[in-house]
C-alpha cells in the first residue's frame, strides 16, 4: 500500500517534492512534471468548491491540500470582522494513494479543464496508470484505470476547526485558533458496515479500540466519513469495498482517518456541509451523519429541523422562527399545562390539611403517609402531576438542543444586531471567568449568531430572572422557597454557554408560562376552584382522627 507523506522511509521533503512539486497546470495538451523540476499546483473549481492538488511522479495518487467551501465563511482573525471562505484541510491534507512505484518516472496531465483532470503515470517501458478526477457540485469523482489496484484514503490531521473561537497564548503573545470547544466534542468518524448499520467513533471509542475493549464492525463498507461540527468529508465507493478503518486522535483532539481498501475503480468524495436535505438525496443513509439527537429521539430532531426550515422559508429570520416555535410548543402542551396548574392549585388548597396531618402524626410516619394518600385521593391531587408536563417536554428540549447545535442552516443565523461593542482593544485583557464565562476581546455583536452563546450573557440572565419569577408564582410549599431560587440559578449557569437560540427558546417559553399562570389564576379566582374549597371545608377535621395507626 502507498506510504503517505510523513510516514515514509523517504525524507519528508522528497515525499512532497521539494524539487518534485505539483504537476504544471497548462491546458489543452498533456504536460510533464519531471522529477527534479519545479511545478505549480493544480486547482479545480466550481460554484461550490475550490480544491488544490499535489501529486508525485513515483507515487500514483494525489493529495488534496486545500478544500475551500465558497458557500460558507469564517472570521479571518480573532479581533477582525473580515470573513474568508471555510477551508477544511491543513497542509497534510486528504490523500488518495496507490502503491508506491519507483519505476514511474514521468507524470503527465491529460483532459485538463477547470473542473477535471487526468493524472497519467508512465514507467520506463511506457506503461501507464491513470486516475481521473472530476469535480461536480460538492462531489469529486475519482476513477482509476485499474480496478484491482489498492488505494489508501488518508486524512491524518482530520478536518480543521471552522468556528470562531480563539484563545490568547500569553507566552506567544498571540491569538491561537483552536476552534469552538463544542466543536471538538463533535469530531467523529462515521461508517456503514456490512450489516448496513451506521456506526460512529468518537475520541472515547477510539481510546477503547486501542485498549482492545472495542472492535470496528467488519466490512465490506458502503461508505466512511469524517465529520466536524458542521462539515463532513465522505468516501463513497460505487459499490461496497473490503478495507480497514484506522481512526486516530490528534494532539489537537481532532479525529484523523486512514481507510485502506483492497481495490475499486470508482469513488465519490463529498466535501461540504452536513446538510440533512443534501445528504438525504445522496442516499445510503448518509443523513445519519447529521447529529440530531440520540437514536431514541432522533425522529423528533428531524421533525423539529423540518419545522424550522418550513417556518424560515416564510419568516426568513431564525430568531423569530424560534419564538414562533416556542408558542407552538406551548399551545401543543397547553392541556398538560392545565393539568399542572390544577394540580398546583389543589396542592395549595390542601396545604392547611397537610400541615394538620403532619402535626397530628409526627411520631407515626406510616399513618402519616396513609392519611396523606387518602387526602390526595379524595381531592384528585398529586404532587407528581406538577412534574409531568416538564418530563414530557424534555425530549423536545433535547431535540431542539441537537438541532441548534448541529444544523448547518442555523450556523451564523442572526436574530437581531442591536449593538456592536468593542470589549477591550488589548487581547491580553480578554475576560475569562472560572473558565466558563468567556468574553473575548475585539468587536462583538449581540445575537448575531444563534448557534453560538450570547457573547454578553444578557439572554441567559433574562432567562434566569424569568425562571425565578415563574418558580415564585408556582411554588406550592413555602418551606421550599429556597429551592425556587437555587434551581433557576443552577439552570442559568448551565445555560451560559448553550447556543443563543436555545436560550431564546427557554426565555420565551418561561414568559409564556408566566402569562399562562396569570390567566389561569384569574379564572380560578372567579370560581374555577371553588368546588375544591367546598369539599375541603366539608372534610372532617384531622383533629377527630385517632392518633393510633392500629385498626
Amino acid at each position: 500500500m502507498g506510504e503517505p507523506a510523513g510516514e515514509q522511509s523517504t525524507p519528508a521533503a522528497a515525499a512532497v517534492g521539494a524539487g518534485t512539486k505539483e504537476p504544471t497546470t497548462g491546458r489543452g495538451s498533456e504536460e510533464r512534471a519531471q522529477d527534479g523540476h519545479k511545478a505549480d499546483s493544480i486547482t479545480l473549481e466550481n460554484e461550490h468548491l475550490k480544491l488544490s492538488f499535489l501529486a508525485w511522479p513515483y507515487h500514483p495518487g494525489f493529495r488534496i491540500t486545500r478544500v475551500e467551501i465558497k458557500d460558507f465563511t469564517r472570521k479571518k482573525e480573532a479581533t477582525s470582522t473580515e470573513r474568508i471562505p471555510v477551508n477544511l484541510l491543513e497542509e497534510s491534507g486528504f490523500e488518495v494513494l496507490g502503491k508506491k512505484d519507483t519505476t514511474l518516472e514521468v507524470l503527465k496531465l491529460g483532459d485538463r479543464s477547470d473542473s477535471s483532470v487526468t493524472f497519467i503515470w508512465e514507467d520506463t517501458l511506457g506503461k501507464e496508470k491513470r486516475i481521473t478526477v472530476i469535480l461536480a457540485e460538492r462531489e469529486l469523482a475519482v476513477i482509476q484505470s485499474d480496478s484491482l489496484a489498492a488505494l489508501l484514503f488518508r486524512c491524518p490531521a482530520g478536518l480543521v476547526p471552522t468556528e470562531a473561537f480563539y484563545e490568547y497564548d500569553s507566552k506567544k503573545r498571540a491569538w491561537i485558533y483552536n476552534g469552538d470547544k463544542t466543536e471538538i466534542g463533535l469530531y467523529q468518524v462515521y461508517y456503514r458496515d456490512g450489516q448496513r448499520e451506521v456506526n460512529y467513533l468518537n475520541a472515547k471509542r477510539i481510546g477503547q479500540l486501542k485498549k482492545g475493549n472495542r472492535e470496528i464492525e467488519p466490512g465490506p463498507y458502503e461508505w466512511v466519513a469524517l465529520r466536524s461540527k458542521y462539515f463532513t468529508a465522505i468516501i463513497l465507493p460505487s459499490e461496497p469495498v473490503v478495507g480497514k478503518i484506522i481512526p486516530s486522535v490528534t494532539k489537537k483532539q481532532r479525529i484523523g482517518l486512514s481507510f485502506d481498501i483492497e481495490g475499486g475503480r470508482e469513488f465519490r468524495l463529498y466535501f461540504g456541509p452536513q446538510d440533512y436535505n443534501i445528504l438525504t438525496k445522496m442516499g445510503h443513509k448518509l443523513n445519519r451523519i447529521v447529529e440530531l439527537g440520540g437514536s431514541a429521539f432522533r425522529w423528533l430532531g428531524v421533525i423539529i429541523l423540518k419545522i424550522f426550515q418550513f417556518l424560515n422559508h416564510v419568516i426568513k429570520n431564525y430568531g423569530v422562527v424560534i419564538i414562533v416555535f416556542s408558542i407552538l410548543i406551548k399551545l401543543i402542551f397547553l392541556p398538560l399545562s392545565q393539568v399542572q396548574q390544577r394540580s398546583m392549585q389543589k396542592m395549595q388548597v390542601l396545604q392547611p390539611k397537610l400541615k394538620e396531618l403532619q402535626e397530628r402524626f409526627k411520631d407515626d410516619k406510616k399513618r402519616l403517609n396513609e392519611e396523606t394518600m387518602k387526602l390526595y385521593k379524595l381531592h384528585g391531587a398529586s404532587p407528581f402531576k406538577g412534574c409531568l408536563p416538564m418530563l414530557i417536554q424534555l425530549p423536545v428540549f433535547f431535540g431542539l438542543y441537537a438541532v441548534l447545535r448541529s444544523a448547518i442552516s442555523l450556523r451564523g443565523a442572526p436574530f437581531v444586531k442591536l449593538f456592536t461593542v468593542t470589549i477591550v482593544k488589548n487581547p491580553e485583557k480578554a475576560i475569562n471567568i472560572f473558565n466558563f464565562i468567556r468574553i473575548p476581546a475585539g468587536e462583538l455583536t449581540w445575537l448575531a449568531d444563534l448557534s453560538q452563546h450570547d457573547p454578553f450573557y444578557i439572554l441567559p440572565v433574562l432567562m434566569g430572572v424569568a425562571s425565578v419569577i415563574q418558580s415564585l408564582r408556582t411554588a406550592t410549599d413555602p418551606r421550599n422557597r429556597l429551592m425556587t431560587f437555587i434551581m433557576p440559578i443552577l439552570i442559568t449557569v448551565i445555560f451560559l454557554n448553550f447556543p443563543a437560540g436555545l436560550q431564546l427558546y427557554w426565555f420565551v417559553f418561561n414568559l409564556l408560562s408566566i402569562l399562562e399562570f396569570a390567566i389561569f389564576r384569574r379564572g380560578a379566582r372567579s370560581g374555577g376552584t371553588q368546588w375544591q374549597k367546598d369539599r375541603t371545608s366539608k372534610m372532617p377535621s384531622v383533629k377527630n382522627l385517632p392518633k393510633s395507626s392500629r385498626r
